[in-house]
C-alpha cells in the first residue's frame, strides 16, 4: 500500500471511528469523500499553520456540512487546532467538534454551514470578496490576495435553488479562483439522485458559464489533485465533478442506507479489517510525518508571501497603507449625517436610506452591497461608486440579479471574507425568500444589512402579493437580529447608529410613501424606544413603530379637543429596546389608562407590553389591489377612525 493510499484508509477509519464513537453522524460522504479532500489538503490548500485568520490564506466551505467528521480529521491530521480529544468529543455539546461546522467555533471552519446549497452561496461571496480586495490592491508582480476559495459539495447541494442561482452568477462574474468540488455519487437520504433529478449537472455549469472537469474515479488521489491543479489554472469558476462511492468500503456503499447512520462495533472492526488496517485507532506515526510535509510546505509559501509582502510595501507604500487601512476595524458614527439638513425634510425613508448610505459608502471603503435587479425602486444604489461586474471588481453596486435567496447567503460571504458590513435590499414582502440566510447571518453574527423597502400595504396598487403584513413579525421572531422600522429620515440615522455599533446582522422596514419629518430633536432614540410626545400621566398612550408615528401624534392632536391627554412613543427596533434597563423600560411603557399599539402588521409580539384592556390596532388579513388612501379606511388606518376606537375604549375602563 503506498503512502498516500495509508493516508486516504487511516482518515476514512478515523471519520468512520469518530462517528461511531458518537454514535451519530454522516459516515456515507464522510468516507465517500476522503480522497477529494486529503487531496486538496496534501496538495492545493494555502493555510497559515499558526493563524487561521491569516487574510490571504484560501478559504474551504463544506456546503455539504454532514460531513464534519471528516474535516475534523483533517484538521487533526495536519495539525490545525483540532487535537484527539477534541474528535472525542464529536456532537457533545459544548466541544470544538459540532454536528455540522460552526463559525468561530472551530479554527479554520469559515461559514457555518448545515442547509444545502447556504455554503455554495456563501462560497461565492467569499470569491466576490477576494476580487474586490485583489482588485483595489495587487500590483504587477504583487499579487498579494490571489487566494482561492474552495467548496465541497453534493448532490443535495446542486438541487437547492439558493446554490443554483448563486452559481449562475458566478459564471456570469467569472469568479476565477471559485473552484466547486462536488463530489457526485448518485445517493441522497431518501434513495439514488434519479428519483428526483435526472439533469445533466456538466451542462448546466457549462451553460452558466462554468469550466467543467471530469473524474471518472474520484477514489483516485492522483487524477484528483491534477484535476484541482487543472481548476486552479481556469480563467472562470470550475466545478470539478468528482464519480465517488458513498460510505466507500462499508457494508452499505453505493446506497442510501449509509448516508446518516453510525457503524456499530462490529460493522467497524470488520471495517478496518476490509481496510487491511484491523489494528487502527489513532493516526500513524508515518502518515503523521508524511502529512507535516504539506504543513512544512506551507511555511515555506507563507514566508514567501511575506517577503512578497515586504517587496509591496517599499515598492508601494501608499497602496499598502490603504490596504492595511483597508482590512482594519474601523469606527464610523453615523450621527455624524445629521449635519445634512435635507434629512430634516419631508421624504420616504427608502430615498432618506438612499442619501445615508452614500455617505457612509464614501466614509467606509470596505462596504459593499447591491439589490435583486430592485435598484430604482429599492434606491439602495450609488451611482458614483460605479457597479461591481467581471469587468470592473472595483466597482461597489453588486447585482444580484432576480435571485433573493442566493443574495442574502452571497453577502455572509461577502462579510465573512471582509470582516465587514455589507448590504442587500429587496422589497419587504420578498424577505420571506431570504428568510434562511438570514437565519444564518444572526447564527454568525454577521454585520449584514437587509434593506427591505414597500414595508405596507401603503405599496397600493401592486396589490396584496407585494403589500407585506406578516413578515415583520417573522424578522423579529429571529434571534440576534435588529428589526429596525424608522418613523422617519432622522430616526434612520440612529438606527444606522445602532446597527453600525454592534456586530450583528439588521434588518430595515423603510417606506416607499413620503413619511412626515417628526422626530427631529427627540430624545434617547438609540435605546430602541422612547417617549416622542407628551410627558407625565396621561389618558392614552399610543405605541407606534415607522410611518404609523406620524398617524399616532395626528390621532392624538385630534383627541386634544376632547380634553384626552396622550403619548406617543415611538419605536424603532424592539430588539434594542428589550436591552435597556428596566427602570427605563417602565418610564416607557407605564403611566397610562389605556395603552395603544399602531402598527401594519400582525406581529403578537406587542401583546407583551399590554393587558387585556388594551387596544391593539393592526392588520390580520391580506391587502387588496388600490391607492393608498383607499386602502387606509379599508384597513382602518386613519386618524378618525383609531380616534373613535380609543374613545370607546376608554369608555368601557
Amino acid at each position: 500500500m503506498n503512502i498516500n493510499q495509508k493516508c486516504i484508509n487511516e482518515l476514512r477509519l478515523m471519520s468512520a471511528s469518530v462517528i461511531s464513537n458518537a454514535n451519530s453522524g454522516h459516515t456515507g460522504s464522510s468516507v465517500g469523500a476522503v480522497p477529494i479532500l486529503y487531496a486538496l489538503f496534501k496538495d492545493h490548500y494555502f493555510f497559515s499553520p499558526n493563524d487561521s485568520e491569516f487574510f490571504a490564506r484560501d478559504r474551504l466551505v463544506l456546503s455539504a456540512g454532514h460531513i464534519s467528521a471528516l474535516y475534523y480529521s483533517l484538521l487533526n491530521l495536519f495539525d490545525m487546532g483540532v487535537s484527539d480529544e477534541d474528535l472525542l468529543k464529536f456532537r457533545k455539546l459544548g466541544s470544538k467538534t459540532p454536528g455540522h461546522p460552526e463559525y468561530q467555533k472551530t479554527k479554520f471552519v469559515e461559514t457555518s454551514t448545515g442547509p444545502l446549497g447556504q455554503g455554495i452561496a456563501n462560497a461565492v461571496g467569499m470569491a466576490i470578496g477576494q476580487t474586490i480586495v485583489g482588485s483595489r490592491f495587487n500590483a504587477q508582480k504583487a499579487n498579494i490576495i490571489d487566494n482561492y476559495t474552495y467548496c465541497y459539495c453534493g448532490d443535495g447541494c446542486l438541487q437547492e435553488g439558493v446554490g443554483m442561482e448563486a452559481c449562475s452568477l458566478a459564471g456570469t462574474l467569472k469568479l476565477k479562483n471559485l473552484i466547486l468540488l462536488y463530489d457526485s455519487n448518485n445517493i441522497t437520504i431518501d434513495g439514488k439522485v434519479d428519483i428526483s433529478n435526472t439533469e445533466n449537472v456538466a451542462k448546466k455549469f457549462k451553460a452558466m458559464g462554468w469550466r467543467v472537469i471530469k473524474v471518472s474515479n474520484g477514489n483516485s488521489y492522483f487524477w484528483n489533485t491534477w484535476a484541482i491543479s487543472r481548476a486552479k489554472r481556469s480563467n472562470r469558476p470550475t466545478i470539478i465533478i468528482f464519480k465517488t462511492t458513498i460510505g466507500y468500503g462499508t457494508a452499505y456503499a453505493g446506497t442510501n442506507k449509509i448516508h446518516g447512520i453510525a457503524l456499530s462495533e462490529k460493522e467497524l472492526i470488520e471495517y478496518k479489517s476490509d481496510l487491511l488496517m484491523p489494528n487502527f485507532t489513532k493516526f500513524s506515526k508515518e502518515v503523521k510525518d508524511y502529512c507535516f510535509r504539506t504543513i512544512r510546505n506551507n511555511k515555506i509559501q507563507l514566508e514567501r508571501w511575506k517577503r512578497m509582502y515586504c517587496l509591496y510595501a517599499q515598492t508601494h507604500p501608499e497602496l499598502c497603507r490603504q490596504f492595511e487601512a483597508f482590512i482594519e476595524d474601523k469606527e464610523f458614527d453615523a450621527l455624524s449625517l445629521l449635519k445634512n439638513e435635507a434629512l430634516k425634510e419631508d421624504m420616504s425613508t427608502r430615498d432618506a436610506n438612499a442619501m445615508i448610505l452614500k455617505e457612509i459608502m464614501n466614509k467606509l471603503p470596505r462596504l459593499v452591497g447591491g439589490t435583486a435587479d430592485l435598484a430604482s425602486s429599492c434606491k439602495a444604489y450609488v451611482k458614483d461608486l460605479g457597479d461591481y461586474s467581471a469587468e470592473n471588481y472595483k466597482g461597489r453596486n453588486i447585482h444580484f440579479g432576480v435571485r433573493e435567496h442566493a443574495m442574502g447567503a452571497i453577502c455572509n460571504g461577502i462579510s465573512l471574507y471582509l470582516e465587514s458590513p455589507v448590504f442587500c435590499s429587496t422589497f419587504m414582502s420578498f424577505s420571506n425568500y431570504m428568510m434562511p440566510a438570514i437565519r444564518m447571518s444572526a447564527m454568525m453574527s454577521l454585520p449584514v444589512m437587509y434593506e427591505f423597502t414597500h414595508d405596507s400595504y401603503r405599496v397600493g396598487e401592486d396589490g396584496p402579493t407585494h403589500q407585506p403584513v406578516e413578515q415583520l413579525g417573522q424578522l423579529r421572531l429571529i434571534p440576534n437580529l435588529n428589526v429596525f422600522r424608522p418613523a422617519d429620515a432622522n430616526e434612520l440615522i440612529y438606527c444606522y447608529k445602532m446597527a453600525l455599533s454592534e456586530n450583528k446582522p439588521s434588518a430595515f422596514a423603510l417606506s416607499r410613501q413620503i413619511l412626515k419629518s417628526v422626530t427631529v430633536g427627540a430624545k434617547n432614540i438609540s435605546r430602541g424606544g422612547y417617549v416622542l410626545s407628551g410627558a407625565g400621566s396621561s389618558d392614552v398612550t399610543i405605541y407606534a413603530t415607522g410611518s404609523e408615528v406620524a398617524l399616532a401624534l395626528e390621532v392624538k392632536d385630534m383627541l386634544k379637543a376632547d380634553n384626552i391627554k396622550v403619548r406617543v412613543c415611538s419605536f424603532p427596533c424592539l430588539e434594542v429596546f428589550e436591552q435597556q434597563t428596566e427602570n427605563y423600560k417602565q418610564s416607557v411603557l407605564e403611566g397610562s389608562k389605556l395603552k395603544v399599539i399602531l402598527e401594519a402588521s400582525n406581529d403578537n409580539i406587542w401583546y407583551k407590553y399590554i393587558s387585556n384592556k388594551d387596544l391593539l390596532i393592526n392588520i390580520n388579513k391580506f391587502g387588496q389591489s388600490g391607492g393608498m388612501e383607499d386602502l387606509d379606511k379599508y384597513f382602518g388606518f386613519t386618524a378618525q377612525n383609531i380616534s373613535k376606537q380609543i374613545k370607546n375604549a376608554l369608555k368601557s375602563i
